[in-house]
């Protein structure tokens, strides 16, 4: 996630739609897998985030194509304290065979793969005004934590598509950055079957506003997010005999 440069709008709106795609109540469905979808909601400098929009709209999209597995679709917020407080009840509540996590960064052109989570944070406000308690997001914590979804295999598919993708080791130091560091942890303490991700998306979605550069627009975040979701279930929920890192 980039940098807040200004203040932006409050989460209130987005925090409500944060269980609004859940239709279980938390209740058993019969699906054998759960696959959680998260984006974030507006933050200082990003009044719309689009990522929240994405995670609500691939959720309701990737039930049809895959009727046998349930999607959770939510939108946390951009708050030091809370978010890490909403993810593990959502991957309490969901226990997901797959996190998969996006955020917008002012830097992506388009779909950005993070491998990477570092156990760091940056000295910036979030959006309640909020800064990370400390430099570190866990003490005594490992240094790094390696995504467990299969990028490469996300990344090739995205560009025989035709999309621009990458891999990348730097998700920033906000709050993009700690919910991956987050969701592996929570993953490795409690769920060691849950494979985890983060994808980095454009900023606005629509290339010259802002000055953004980017080369995909919504409708290509869509397509490249299910994109996504098929090669994670392919590769995860088929496979699900493969040891956890």
């Amino acid at each position: 996630m980039a940098s807040p440069k200004a203040a932006g709008s409050g989460t209130a709106g987005f925090r409500s739609l944060a269980f609004s795609e859940d239709r279980t109540g938390g209740q058993p469905t019969g699906k054998p897998h759960t696959v959680l979808i998260t984006g974030f909601g507006p933050f200082p400098g990003v009044a719309r985030n689009v990522s929240g929009e994405l995670a609500v709209h691939l959720a309701r999209l990737a039930r049809a194509r895959h009727p046998d597995i349930e999607f959770a679709g939510a939108v946390l917020p951009v708050d030091w304290m809370e978010a890490p407080v909403s993810l593990t009840r959502l991957i309490l509540k969901h226990r997901p065979a797959i996190a998969l996590h996006f955020g917008v960064s002012a830097r992506a052109t388009g779909f950005v793969i993070e491998t990477l989570a570092h156990n760091a944070a940056v000295h910036l406000p979030d959006e309640s005004g909020r800064h990370a308690p400390s430099t570190r997001l866990i003490a005594g914590d490992r240094p790094h934590r390696t995504a467990t979804l299969p990028v490469r295999r996300i990344v090739r598919s995205l560009t025989d598509a035709g999309y621009p993708a990458r891999l990348s080791q730097d998700p920033g130091r906000y709050l993009c950055n700690a919910v991956m560091y987050y969701s592996l942890k929570c993953a490795v303490r409690t769920l060691p079957r849950t494979r985890t991700g983060f994808i980095h998306i454009p900023a606005t979605l629509d290339p010259g506003v802002q000055g953004q550069r980017s080369e995909i627009g919504w409708g290509d975040a869509l397509e490249g997010g299910l994109r996504t979701i098929d090669v994670c279930v392919r590769g995860v929920l088929e496979t699900q005999q493969t040891p956890a890192r």
